[in-house]
């Protein structure tokens, strides 16, 4: 962000309706330069360039969802890895069968995780009618 090397001197009061305030209020979240609504008010009046970050929300909710994903994919991951822990651990053979068992489960919702994200990551893909 800009510092503001100009002092103003002089102070004047604007008065604004509920529906422009807002919507000034929403371009200054949008505006990357101004600080507050003075800063944004200036640039406006006097035709500097405003510069305004928009985001896609319509990925919001895929991002959402893939996070979701993450997550459990990383809760699965550690519960494969104390799994494989014991598996070794263990000696006898019927030890480790069971296990084997134990294992599965998880390895079949990991394949179910993926099935789901490759299919979030297509629809994302294409493009919206």
């Amino acid at each position: 962000m800009k510092k503001r090397t100009v002092a103003y001197p002089v102070r004047k009061t604007v008065r604004f309706t509920p529906p422009e305030i807002e919507r000034l209020e929403d371009l200054l979240r949008k505006a990357s330069d101004c600080q507050n609504l003075s800063e944004l008010v200036r640039e406006i009046l006097f035709r500097k360039k405003l510069t305004v970050n928009t985001r896609d929300e319509s990925k919001e909710q895929l991002w959402i969802e893939l996070g979701l994903i993450r997550t459990e994919m990383n809760r699965i991951g550690v519960n494969i890895n104390q799994i494989t822990h014991f598996f070794h651990v263990q000696a006898e053979p019927a030890e480790r069968a069971f296990f084997i068992r134990e294992l599965l489960p998880h390895l079949e919702s990991v394949t179910r995780l993926l099935r789901d994200l490759g299919s979030k990551i297509e629809k994302a893909g294409s493009p919206r009618v």
